[in-house]
Parts: C-alpha cells; structure tokens; sequence
C-alpha cells in the first residue's frame, strides 16, 4: 500500500519486496450524506500483519492502522435498482510497526499516505 500507481507500473524486479506480507483485520466505517447524494465517510481498520520470506517461512508479525477518508456521489439508476458511487479517498496509515529490516528498506521509499486516490462503485439492490 502507498506505491503509486504510475510507480508500480515502472517497477523493477530488484525493487520487489523480499517475500510476502499477510493482512487480516475488521474495520469500521461511518458514513455521512451531507446534500442529495453528496456523501463522506471515514474508515478504520487495524491489521494484524504476517511477515513471509521468499521460502513461505513466517518471520515476524507487525500491526498497522489504516484509515481513509471518501467523499462521492451515489448515482441511482434503473429506477434505484442499481447505483453507481465515484468517490475520491485519501489514505493515511499513522502506525506501521514491527516490519523486519529487509522489509522496512524497501517501505521507506514509499510515503504513508496515498492523497486522491480515485474508485468507482457499482452495486445492485436487492
């Protein structure tokens, strides 16, 4: 998380993390419509995070906390049967901790925060 886009496009093979990282976590999310369908909402959601090396043996285990802030527009369609959200999301993760050494080189390239990330949400009623 935190690598742009643009970025991971161009990334070399050298600059691979040196195995894998698992992430499991329940967050919270609040949700406010502030005008028609003009909405924001906040996100929370710490996780529990598994260091592997390149051998899939564990390492070590670490904690981050990710929040992200959403602002969007809920676009009814088909007579509100289905919808479409575009949302624009800023993400910040404030805690990152207990990251090995091998790993912790290849994070300190990338910034903590990931500023107007754009999604698209599509959904169906039922």
């Amino acid at each position: 998380m935190g690598i742009p886009f643009v970025d991971a496009i161009k990334m070399e093979e050298s600059t691979f993390f040196p195995g894998k990282l698992g992430e499991k976590g329940i967050g919270v999310t609040y949700q406010r419509l502030l005008w028609k369908g003009l909405f924001a909402s906040i996100e929370i959601l710490p996780l529990k995070k598994t260091y592997f090396d390149e051998n899939k043996k564990k390492i070590d285990d670490g904690f981050k906390l990710y929040t992200s802030f959403h602002v969007g527009y809920h676009f009814p369609l088909f007579k509100n049967r289905m919808y479409i959200e575009p949302q624009i999301h800023c993400n910040y993760w404030p805690i990152d901790t207990k990251a090995p050494q091998s790993f912790q080189v290849e994070e300190n390239k990338w910034n903590n925060y990931m500023l107007f990330e754009p999604n698209l949400y599509i959904g169906v009623k039922f």
